[in-house]
C-alpha cells in the first residue's frame, strides 16, 4: 500500500512539475519558436551534447564491472556494455524501475549469482548518488545562483567545502553496510528470507575510483550543457560557467531520480533545472536549453538501445556458433 502511495505521489508531482515547466515555457517562448535548435552552431553543440551523454554507458560499466570483480564475479566488458546500453531505455516506463529489472535478468545469464547482482547495483546506486551529492554541493558553492550568493552562510565556503567533503568520505565509507541492507530489504519483499550479502572486498583505490567514475559522468553532461549554452546565447549575453551547469543539472537529476515513479524524472528535472538557470540565462534560452537536455538525453538512451541491442544480437551469435 505505502509503495502504491509512493508511486501515486510521484506520478502527481511529475505531473505538476510538467505543467510547471510547460506554462513557464509557453510564457517564455511567446512569438518565439524551438527552430533556434535547429540553428548550425546550436544543432553542432546539441550533437555534442549527445555523444557526451552517450558515454556515461561506457564509462558507468566499467565501474560496474570493477565492482562485480571485487566479488570474484567475472564478467566481460562488452557483454556488460551490451546489457546496460539495451536495458537503459526501460526507465522511460512508468516506475522508474523497469532498466533494473532488466539489468538483472540479462546479466542472470551469465551465471552471476542474483545476490552479487542485485549488491552491485545497490552499491552502484548508492556512490552515483553520494558522487551527485557531493559535485551538486561543491559546484554551487563554488559558483551559487543569484538566489543563493547573497546568503550569510555563503561566506564560510571553504569551511563548507571540507565539511561537505567530509560528508562524501564518511558516506562512502558506508556505503557497502547500507548496499547490503538495501540488498536484504529487497530479498525480503521478494520473500527470500535467506538472503545473504556478499562480501565487498573494495580497497580504498577502487572506491575512489567508482566514485570519480560517476562523478565525471555528471561533468561530462555538464560540459555538453555549456556548449549548448554558449551556442545558444551567441554572444548575446555571459555563459554560465561549466561548474554552475555542472552542479544545476546534478541537483535536477538527484531530485528527478529520488521523485518516485517519474519516468526518467521527466517533468522534475525540467522544472528543477529551469529554476537553477532563472537568474543566469534569458527565460527564452532557459526553455531551449532544458529541451535540448530532454532531447539529448532521450535520442542518447534511444542510440544506446539500438547499438547495444546490434551487439547483444552479435554476442548471442557468436555464442551459438561456438556452441
Amino acid at each position: 500500500m505505502k509503495a502504491l502511495l509512493l508511486k501515486v505521489l510521484g506520478l502527481v508531482l511529475a505531473i505538476g512539475a510538467g505543467v510547471y515547466f510547460v506554462l513557464y515555457a509557453h510564457r517564455a517562448l511567446a512569438g518565439k519558436h524551438l527552430s533556434t535548435l535547429l540553428n548550425g552552431s546550436t544543432l553542432l553543440a546539441l550533437l555534442g551534447l549527445i555523444a557526451l551523454y552517450a558515454l556515461l554507458i561506457p564509462t558507468t560499466v566499467v565501474a560496474w564491472k570493477w565492482l562485480l570483480r571485487t566479488m570474484q564475479q567475472s564478467a566481460g566488458y562488452t557483454r556488460l556494455l551490451a546489457i546496460m546500453a539495451t536495458t537503459q531505455f526501460g526507465k522511460y516506463l512508468p516506475g522508474n524501475v523497469a532498466q533494473h529489472i532488466g539489468r538483472v535478468a540479462l546479466a542472470r545469464q551469465l551465471d552471476i549469482p542474483l545476490s552479487a547482482l542485485l549488491f552491485s547495483m545497490a552499491y552502484e546506486m548508492l556512490l552515483m548518488l553520494v558522487a551527485c551529492s557531493h559535485v551538486s554541493a561543491i559546484t554551487l558553492l563554488w559558483a551559487p545562483p543569484g538566489s543563493m550568493a547573497h546568503w550569510s552562510i555563503m561566506q564560510y565556503r571553504l569551511p563548507l567545502f571540507v565539511a561537505v567533503t567530509l560528508g562524501a568520505a564518511v558516506a562512502l565509507m558506508l556505503a557497502p553496510r547500507i548496499a547490503a541492507w538495501l540488498a536484504r530489504y529487497r530479498a525480503r519483499k521478494r520473500g527470500d528470507a535467506d538472503y545473504t550479502a556478499p562480501q565487498l572486498r573494495l580497497t580504498p583505490a577502487a572506491v575512489l575510483g567508482c566514485y570519480l567514475i560517476y562523478a565525471l559522468n555528471f561533468c561530462l553532461v555538464g560540459i555538453g550543457l555549456w556548449l549548448v549554452a554558449h551556442a545558444l546565447l551567441d554572444g548575446t549575453a555571459p555563459t554560465p560557467s561549466l561548474v554552475f551547469l555542472t552542479g544545476a543539472f546534478a541537483s535536477s537529476w538527484i531530485l528527478g531520480f529520488l521523485a518516485p515513479g517519474a519516468p526518467a524524472g521527466l517533468g522534475v528535472r525540467e522544472a528543477i533545472l529551469s529554476a537553477w538557470l532563472a537568474d543566469r540565462l534569458p527565460p527564452a534560452q532557459i526553455v531551449l536549453l532544458v529541451v535540448a537536455l530532454r532531447i539529448a538525453t532521450t535520442t542518447g538512451d534511444l542510440l544506446n538501445f539500438t547499438w547495444g541491442s546490434a551487439l547483444m544480437a552479435r554476442l548471442r551469435l557468436r555464442e551459438h556458433a561456438t556452441n
